[in-house]
């Protein structure tokens, strides 16, 4: 019989065993070392049966154990199986039986190649049971890699300041440090960093809370310690930050070229920070079939290719093609960058903006190959604003057709109106009746006076 029993865990298969199943009577146990392998933290053990490890993912809440085993076997090659007999890796995620618990997923090791193909579910019951003491568990806003390394049997909990591992503010707060003192880019970053801490905090607290009730109640939880719990905050709840403070630091971030700016940037997206930007939904043009995009294309100057990307560059050349297949430009008028992929001949993919700069009144309003374009009374071209997660649309009862209706009335009054969130005004009924009636193939253009007309009648 081995270490670790299948037939006594909850995602197992009742009638299979481990190949490390055995009795927990009569066996030697003490822990060895941590070691580090791929962005896994390991803790090992060693038994009269063999080493058994206990890992916890830096870069995920949960990670992959056969991902674990192949670090591992990168590592130690063929002496892996002299230094581990089973790899468990503890989740995120909570076990079926018991909601508040972590998971832990087993995987034994078999002939020094990287484990046999099955991985199973055990608990910290048995685990416990194998390593003769309550084995430690760190949250995944507390995996501290250091923590980690330095933790011994009977140590008490680490103090860690709470960040989820997947939520790493080190960008932000250096970008902060270098900035003038007050910069609405500074501001920014503060602003978000103790958000994430904040709320990371709060998450952590209220799963150990959860924890230590199903201890209590005799769950699973009774058989593990904590590693670590988190750092007290020592400062008030930060006020919401101005929408115009927050516009303005993200448009210098967005405008700048190096990696740390690219790093903020992906905090950014992660958090939905980036609904901030000044730029709003991905867009595709296409000049070869419409007459209006084409208008639009022509305005458009080639990039210097020298220099590295500003971080809105980045994200419409993410994930790169190969610089000779792409066509970077820009668009003097708006600031916002475009490509051309020459492996689609003719389409050119942009940004549209949140809010048109400009005083000129709405003088026309163009439906144009699943694009829509305002002109204003100056003459220029403008794609509608335009939120990612809150599209325009029109020719059918959709909720693009009643979000292109909102936006419209509310730019005949203002043309720097911001693009429509959820829970705006019901539109107009003849101006939504419209719109959703606008054929879909062609082009269609609305005067200024048409669509007063329609919301007003």
């Amino acid at each position: 019989m081995g270490l670790l029993d299948r037939r006594n865990t909850a995602g197992g298969d009742s009638g299979e065993v481990t190949w490390l199943s055995q009795a927990v009577a009569g066996r030697v146990t003490f822990f060895d070392q941590a070691e580090t392998a791929d962005g896994y933290v390991v803790l090992r053990w060693t038994t009269s049966q063999g080493g058994v490890g206990l890992a916890h993912s830096l870069h995920d809440g949960n990670g992959s154990v056969r991902a674990v085993v192949s670090a591992l076997h990168r590592r130690h090659g063929s002496g892996l199986a002299d230094r581990y007999a089973c790899v468990v890796l503890a989740q995120s995620a909570p076990q079926t039986v018991h909601p508040y618990v972590p998971q832990l997923v087993a995987q034994d090791i078999v002939g020094g190649q990287g484990g046999q193909p099955d991985q199973y579910d055990t608990t910290w019951q048995q685990l416990a049971a194998v390593l003769g003491h309550p084995p430690p568990y760190w949250f995944a806003a507390l995996r501290d890699r250091d923590a980690i390394a330095s933790w011994r049997p009977g140590a008490p909990p680490a103090v860690v300041p709470a960040c989820h591992v997947t939520n790493p503010v080190t960008a932000l707060t250096e970008l902060a440090a270098d900035e003038p003192d007050g910069s609405p880019a500074a501001q920014l970053c503060w602003h978000l960093a103790r958000q994430i801490r904040g709320r990371d905090h709060a998450a952590v607290t209220r799963h150990i809370g959860e924890l230590h009730k199903n201890a209590a109640d005799g769950g699973d939880g009774a058989h593990l310690v904590l590693g670590a719990v988190p750092t007290e905050l020592r400062r008030a709840e930060d006020q919401e930050l101005p929408e115009m403070v927050r516009r303005a630091g993200w448009l210098a971030i967005t405008a700048r070229r190096d990696q740390l700016a690219y790093r903020v940037a992906d905090v950014a997206q992660r958090w939905g920070a980036s609904r901030d930007w000044h730029t709003g939904a991905s867009v595709t043009a296409r000049p070869t079939v419409c007459q209006t995009a084409h208008e639009w294309t022509e305005r458009l100057i080639g990039v210097d290719r020298s220099q590295a990307p500003t971080v809105l560059e980045k994200e419409l050349l993410d994930p790169p093609s190969g610089r000779e297949a792409e066509v970077l430009l820009h668009d003097p008028v708006t600031g916002v960058p475009a490509l051309h992929r020459l492996g689609r001949p003719g389409d050119v993919h942009t940004y549209t903006l949140q809010r048109l700069p400009t005083h000129s009144r709405l003088a026309a309003l163009i439906l144009s190959d699943n694009a829509c374009w305002i002109r204003t009374e100056d003459g220029t071209l403008w794609f509608a604003p335009e939120r990612e997660d809150y599209g325009l649309g029109w020719g059918s009862s959709c909720t693009g057709s009643r979000t292109l209706a909102q936006l419209v009335e509310r730019l005949l009054d203002d043309i720097s109106a911001p693009a429509m969130e959820p829970h705006a005004p019901q539109p107009p009924q003849r101006l939504l009746e419209l719109f959703r009636d606008a054929p879909r193939a062609g082009s269609t253009t609305y005067t200024r006076a048409q669509l007063r007309a329609a919301c007003t009648g």
